[in-house]
């Protein structure tokens, strides 16, 4: 199966679980057609319970994040959080090439959004790092660019980023990312 599809599954999974335990939950897709139109997104947001949305807030601005001056990054998920807050959700089963994650997550950074990676291992690693060459510990992506504190095994467990593995509902789905994930270790 293609590794687009199995995300997609992925995506839709955590989707449904996250709809199940009580969460509004905006797929990538409502998320591009709120930020088409002009206005729209603040109206969904405020039918929403979520009134801290910014007037006049460019496109990518309310739901997605501004990466540099024209670019935006569409979460894979935007979840409406008790008291109104707005988290991401990306999903993540391969690693990104690290150019394009330290992008994305200074993007998050930058914006203060909360955002919640739900990933395989060698995503998690990429992200928090890991023990290198003798035991001593070497910093990932998220410590890099200030997200997660350095020098060791934070889970995000405050601030803006949490980092949590994946786990599909699904069974199906469950053994299609580990799959993947094998594939990538040279499993």
């Amino acid at each position: 199966m293609l590794p687009e599809v199995v995300h997609r599954l992925a995506v839709a999974d955590t989707g449904i679980r996250l709809e199940g335990e009580g969460h509004r939950v905006l797929s990538e897709r409502e998320v591009h057609a709120a930020e088409a139109v002009p206005d729209r997104a603040a109206e969904l947001l405020a039918e929403l319970g979520v009134d801290q949305v910014p007037p006049g807030a460019r496109r990518g601005e309310t739901l997605a994040v501004p990466v540099g001056a024209r670019g935006v990054h569409w979460p894979d998920l935007v979840v409406v959080l008790p008291g109104g807050r707005l988290a991401a959700v990306e999903v993540e089963l391969t690693p990104k090439p690290a150019a394009a994650l330290r992008t994305i997550l200074r993007a998050y950074k930058q914006a203060r959004r909360p955002v919640a990676y739900l990933a395989t291992e060698p995503v998690v690693r990429q992200l928090r790092g890991g023990p290198g060459p003798g035991g001593r510990w070497v910093d990932g992506m998220a410590q890099e660019v200030g997200l997660l504190p350095p020098g060791g095994p934070d889970p995000g467990t405050s601030g803006l980023l949490r980092v949590r593995p994946f786990s599909a509902v699904d069974p199906a789905v469950a053994r299609r990312a580990a799959q993947q994930a094998a594939r990538l270790r040279g499993g």
